[in-house]
């Protein structure tokens, strides 16, 4: 699918620049291999005992995310507010991004060595998010791509070792490889060890006969949205989850192709045999501002597209990018260290929307049901997910349109004998016929249906 004529009517944002103690979380693993291949070291099974430093992380054989025993849809912030911060009104910042629906905080050097002071800081930041209940993702850096016997190698131990085993291991999530190999980075070959040196994951013979350091947390690899469907493929056998980071909303204030994340989910998914699929959206990114101060941010109608292009098309989970980039802050902001402006006029209300405690929630985390519907728009996309609950089997139907104009759009493939879907956050209903839905949809609009099928008028 591809969006209609451009023509984004929504506006851009551009603006001038002013000058405790130890929980313990215990996991089980669940990773599904698609078919066991002869030599290789493979993860253990849902069913096998064991007795990890800390959390486990995970995925089933939809690609749904396993964190503590049952499937989640990650949420993360990278990067999140300080670690001692607090909101513009003096609350504590990360139990803020937490409450509204963050479960993820990504922390750690992209390009930058690791030192001894580095690993402490990450120690910090692990027993930051176990008090919390949520997780870190650490980023590995320049170790993600050590070679046998290498310096690197030394680094990796001496980085893994630490945070699996201090008192802090249980708010450890998951590890983020090299960043964007695919541009510019590492070839796939270069990734074999460090890879099977950590997860005990692949080919015997790529660990070069060391030991695991770490089977217990996913390996997490984000590329550019640049590259062929076979040069991000290659990718894929060197990493547990596969994703991508598209920012399409950047200065000049153009109207962007906001479809681009769908269009780039969709390929990392194409090329990902087990499914599990993250994508990276945009608070602040290298296009948003200019030498002269001006930045320019999503609005919420564009960044709500985007979260529901992405999990339309394969996504199990998100991270949002740049709120701690003070090129995107207004005067409030530096005097916070974090972008509370995008936060509380953004990001928050949407990521309240799909949160674990919201509705919608149970249904993203359990992508098993998913199925596409037919539209009689070119430039609308929807799916449908089944979600069971203690009053009944319930139908979301998750829809999203593009540049084209306003459409009059229909969604057919829905149950007959259903009459009515509440339009979630929305507060209005409308009428199904015949197991068509039809809505009315501006340029990057979304709506999400919700349907009871024991067929009684929506709420």
């Amino acid at each position: 699918m591809s969006p209609g004529p451009s023509g984004d009517r929504t506006g851009n944002a551009l603006s001038r620049r002013a000058r405790p103690g130890r929980a313990t979380l215990a996991l089980t693993v669940a990773i599904v291999a698609a078919g066991a291949v002869a030599g290789q070291v493979q993860a253990p099974a849902a069913s096998a005992a064991v007795e990890p430093s800390g959390v486990v992380s995970s995925y089933d054989a939809t690609g749904a995310f396993l964190l503590d025993g049952r499937p989640a849809f990650p949420i993360a912030l990278s990067n999140p507010p300080p670690l001692d911060g607090r909101t513009p009104s003096g609350a504590d910042g990360l139990d803020e991004v937490v409450r509204a629906g963050v479960t993820m905080f990504r922390v750690g050097p992209l390009s930058q060595p690791w030192t001894k002071s580095m690993i402490a800081y990450a120690e910090a930041w692990d027993r930051a998010a176990l008090v919390r209940g949520v997780h870190t993702w650490v980023s590995l850096g320049p170790a993600a791509g050590a070679g046998p016997g290498s310096h690197g190698d030394a680094v990796l131990q001496m980085v893994v070792n630490a945070l699996t085993s201090g008192p802090f291991a249980g708010g450890l999530g998951m590890w983020k490889g090299v960043d964007e190999p695919n541009w510019g980075g590492p070839p796939p070959s270069a990734l074999l060890f460090a890879y099977c040196r950590v997860t005990s994951r692949g080919r015997a013979r790529w660990c070069d006969s060391e030991a695991s350091l770490d089977p217990n947390h996913l390996w997490v690899t984000i590329e550019a949205p640049r590259g062929t469907p076979a040069q991000l493929a290659a990718y894929s056998r060197v990493t547990d989850v596969h994703g991508v980071d598209v920012y399409p909303v950047s200065i000049p204030a153009a109207a962007p192709d906001l479809h681009q994340v769908g269009i780039w989910t969709r390929t990392l998914a194409s090329v990902t045999p087990d499914h599990s699929v993250w994508t990276t959206l945009e608070i602040c990114s290298s296009g948003s501002y200019d030498r002269r101060g001006d930045f320019i941010l999503p609005t919420r109608v564009q960044e709500r597209y985007m979260i529901y292009d992405a999990i339309i098309n394969g996504a199990r989970g998100l991270s949002f990018f740049g709120g701690d980039n003070p090129a995107c802050w207004d005067a409030s902001d530096r005097s916070t260290g974090w972008n509370w402006t995008f936060w509380n006029s953004t990001l928050q209300p949407l990521i309240g929307e799909i949160s674990a405690h919201a509705p919608l929630g149970p249904v993203l985390a359990d992508p098993g049901s998913t199925r596409d519907l037919v539209t009689n728009d070119t430039g609308t996309e929807a799916i449908s997910r089944l979600a069971a609950t203690p009053t009944g089997t319930q139908l979301w139907v998750l829809a999203a349109h593009g540049a084209g104009g306003s459409r009059t759009v229909t969604i057919t493939g829905l149950p007959a004998g259903v009459r009515w879907a509440a339009v979630y956050p929305e507060h209005r209903a409308v009428r199904l016929r015949g197991g068509t839905l039809t809505d009315r949809f501006g340029p990057w609009q979304v709506h999400v249906y919700h349907l009871s099928l024991r067929t009684s008028p929506a709420n």
